[in-house]
C-alpha cells in the first residue's frame, strides 16, 4: 500500500512537471514510424500512454507473481498450523504427564511428534509415559525414534534412557547404556554420575572406588553427598573383601584411607572385625577403645566384646567406664556382661544380662543368659523359658540358622541377625 501511494504521487508529480512545461514552451507531439506506419500523437498523450501502459504491466506481473506464490502461501499456512497443533499437543501432553495421566499423554504427544518442531522432545516425553505404565518395549521404541529425529543428540538420548531403566532397576541395561555413552562423551559428567548411582545398585565397589576422584576433582556432586557415596562405597568393598576372606586387600585399603575414612564408625567395624578374625586382638582392642572414647557407636560395642583380649579384667575395665556415660545401652550392657562371663564373675554378668534384656531384648542376650543360668546357676527351669524366648526372637529378627552355642564361657561367640 505505501508503494502504491508512492507512485500516484511520482506519478502526479512527473504530470504536474510535463503539464508545466506544456503550458510553458508548448505541448508538441511524438511520431512513432516503424516500416510503413507511423503514428502520431500529441505528447501529453504519449506520456499519459507510457504511464498507463507502466501500471498495466507493473499490476500484471505483481497478479502473476501472486497467483503463482498461492500454493506455496497454502502449504506455509498448512504447516504453520501444523506446527501450532504440535506446539499446543506437546502443552497438553506434558500437563497430562505431570498430572499422571500417562496413557493419554503418550497418545498426545505421538500424536503430532513427527510435524513437531519439537520431535526430540515428544519422543522423550512420550517414552517416559510409556515408562510410568510399564510399557518397556514402547518407551524404547520412543528413544530410538528419538535418536533418529536428531542424530547428534545421541548422548543426551541415552542419559534418559538410563535415568529410565535406573528407575525401573534394569541397572545391567542402564550399565551397558552408559558404558557406550561414555565412549561418544568419555568428560560428560553426568553419565559419571549416572554410573556411580548405577554402580551402587550393582554393588559393584570396585568400579565406583575408580569413579570417586573423577566425582571429587570436577564436583560433580554437592559434598555431603560425595562424602556419603565415598562412605559406603568404601564400606561395601571392605564387606566385600572380608566375605571373601581377602585379608590382604582389606588391610591394604585401610591403609590408604583417608583420615575422615578411618573415623568412620561402620568402616572401622569391619576392620576391627577383620583385624579379630586374624586374631590381632591387641590393635583391634587399641582402635575400638580409642574410638568409643571419643564417639560412640554401637556396632563397635559389639564387636569390642568379641575381643580375645589378654587381659580380660582390664577389658571389662574398660566397657564398665562406658557405662558411666551409657547407662541405658542394651548393647553395653551385653558386651558388660559378656566380660563378665569371661572373668568368671557369674553374678555380675546375670546382673548385666538381666538389665540388659530389660531395656532391649536380643536373641544373644537371652542365650548368654540361659547357658549361665543352666550350667553356673542350677536354674535349669528358667533356662529353659530364656532358650525358648531367645529362639523365637532369633527367627522373628531373621535368624535364619540356629546360633552355635559357644562351648564355654571363655569362648562366647556373637548371636547376630541376619
Amino acid at each position: 500500500m505505501k508503494r502504491l501511494i508512492l507512485a500516484i504521487i511520482l506519478a502526479g508529480i512527473l504530470a504536474a512537471g510535463i503539464a508545466y512545461i506544456s503550458y510553458r514552451f508548448g505541448a508538441g507531439y511524438v511520431i512513432l514510424s516503424f516500416a510503413d506506419v507511423s503514428i502520431e500523437s500529441s505528447f501529453l498523450f504519449a506520456v499519459g500512454v507510457v504511464t498507463l501502459s507502466f501500471f498495466v504491466f507493473y499490476y500484471a506481473i505483481r497478479a502473476i507473481a501472486f497467483i503463482i506464490r498461492i500454493p506455496l502461501y497454502l502449504r506455509f499456512r498448512k504447516k504453520k498450523r501444523i506446527a501450532e497443533q504440535a506446539r499446543q499437543s506437546l502443552i497438553k501432553g506434558l500437563m497430562a504427564l505431570g498430572e499422571g495421566r500417562f496413557s493419554e499423554a503418550e497418545k498426545i504427544l505421538i500424536k503430532h511428534a513427527p510435524q513437531s518442531d519439537t520431535t526430540l522432545l515428544n519422543y522423550l516425553m512420550a517414552a517416559r509415559a510409556a515408562q510410568q505404565q510399564h510399557a518397556y518395549d514402547r518407551r524404547d521404541q520412543y528413544l530410538n525414534q528419538a535418536k533418529q529425529s536428531v542424530p547428534n543428540a545421541e548422548v543426551m538420548v541415552a542419559t534418559n534412557q538410563a535415568e529410565l531403566q535406573i528407575s525401573h532397576k534394569q541397572y545391567a541395561q542402564a550399565l551397558e547404556t552408559l558404558t557406550n555413552a561414555g565412549k561418544l562423551s568419555p568428560k560428560n559428567g553426568y553419565i559419571k554420575v549416572l554410573l556411580a548411582n548405577t554402580y551402587e545398585f550393582l554393588k559393584d565397589w570396585t568400579n565406583l572406588s575408580l569413579l570417586l576422584d573423577d566425582l571429587r576433582k570436577n564436583r560433580l556432586l554437592s559434598e555431603e553427598a560425595y562424602n556419603a557415596l565415598e562412605a559406603s562405597t568404601y564400606l561395601g568393598l571392605l564387606k566385600q573383601l572380608s566375605k571373601q576372606q581377602n585379608t590382604q586387600d582389606v588391610f591394604s585399603i585401610w591403609s590408604h584411607l583417608p583420615r575422615h575414612l578411618k573415623e568412620n564408625g561402620n568402616i572401622l567395624t569391619i576392620y576391627a572385625e577383620e583385624l579379630i578374625a586374624q586374631k590381632q586382638y591387641a590393635e583391634a582392642e587399641s582402635l575400638i577403645r580409642n574410638y568409643l572414647n571419643k564417639h560412640w557407636h554401637e556396632p563397635l560395642v559389639l564387636v569390642f566384646g568379641d575381643i580375645n583380649s589378654a587381659k580380660p579384667q582390664a577389658q571389662l575395665e574398660t566397657a564398665e567406664s562406658w557405662l558411666q556415660n551409657h547407662r541405658q545401652s542394651a548393647v553395653l550392657l551385653l558386651v558388660a556382661g559378656k566380660l563378665c562371663l569371661k572373668n568368671k564373675l557369674w553374678g555380675k554378668a546375670r546382673t548385666y544380662l538381666e538389665a540388659s534384656l530389660s531395656i532391649n531384648p536380643m536373641a544373644e542376650t537371652y542365650m548368654h543368659l540361659a547357658m549361665l543360668l543352666e550350667d553356673k546357676m542350677q536354674e535349669p527351669v528358667k533356662a529353659q523359658q530364656l532358650y525358648q524366648q531367645g529362639l523365637k526372637l532369633a527367627v522373628k529378627c531373621g535368624v535364619t540358622t540356629e546360633p552355635e552355642m559357644p562351648t564355654s564361657f571363655n569362648d562366647t561367640q556373637p548371636l547376630r541377625a541376619v
